[in-house]
């Protein structure tokens, strides 16, 4: 796995209003998505990144917590300028599709330096492979929660490395301009290592009311 050189802290970006403990500017969400929802979206990404932690502990030999800080949700046309990402330069991200209840397009990014480390806990002699199968098990539980959510099937396929800015690779998927980009900040704890990984999940318009229902019937 190649390992390049990162851009400054998160720390020193741009902060542009995020769900999570303490911010968060309904304003600068698309489509007048309410803070009430934005709070529901947030319990039910925490919620699917739990139902990867188990099946990550039994293919890295130690226990995992993956937790939620911050989320975000942006039209891919302003992800550039509002986005939430890692890095303005190369992740090392794992990518594939959503398909069944919610078509879209899901990846989870690390910095490549610690998606080589991670990688390293799970052993063997592949790390590129090893990165992929890691990412993708968290991404799995994701879609697994979206099928429940969403009362049918959604399945997570097509999972491969990709090393490229974050904007460059949500471009390429040729989603339309008005995709809704949900980004989500996640701590990975595993075998005294803290991780820092971002998710996103490409969603178009005619999807969102879908997911939106099913929150609000879910949360009521």
């Amino acid at each position: 796995m190649k390992v390049h050189r990162w851009g400054g802290p998160i720390e020193a970006r741009r902060d542009h209003g995020t769900y999570g403990p303490e911010r968060y500017d309904p304003e600068m969400t698309p489509l007048k998505i309410s803070t009430e929802q934005m709070i529901a979206l947030h319990t039910f990404f925490a919620e699917a990144a739990a139902v990867g932690e188990e099946a990550l502990g039994e293919k890295t030999g130690c226990d995992t917590e993956v937790e939620v800080q911050e989320i975000r949700a942006t039209a891919l046309a302003e992800f550039g300028e509002r986005g939430l990402c890692l890095s303005d330069d190369l992740v090392a991200s794992t990518m594939g599709r959503l398909e069944g209840r919610l078509p879209g397009t899901l990846c989870l990014s690390l910095e490549p330096e610690e998606a080589l480390l991670w990688a390293r806990l799970a052993g063997g002699e592949d790390p590129i492979g090893a990165f992929v199968t890691l990412s993708r098990t968290l991404l799995e539980g994701v879609s697994s929660a979206l099928g429940g959510l969403l009362e049918g099937h959604a399945g997570f396929v097509g999972a491969a490395l990709v090393e490229e800015p974050e904007l460059a690779m949500l471009v390429k998927t040729h989603a339309p301009s008005d995709t809704i980009v949900f980004s989500t900040r996640l701590r990975i704890d595993a075998r005294d290592e803290v991780f820092t990984a971002v998710s996103h999940m490409l969603v178009e318009p005619k999807y969102l009311a879908r997911v939106l229902s099913a929150l609000s019937a879910a949360h009521h």
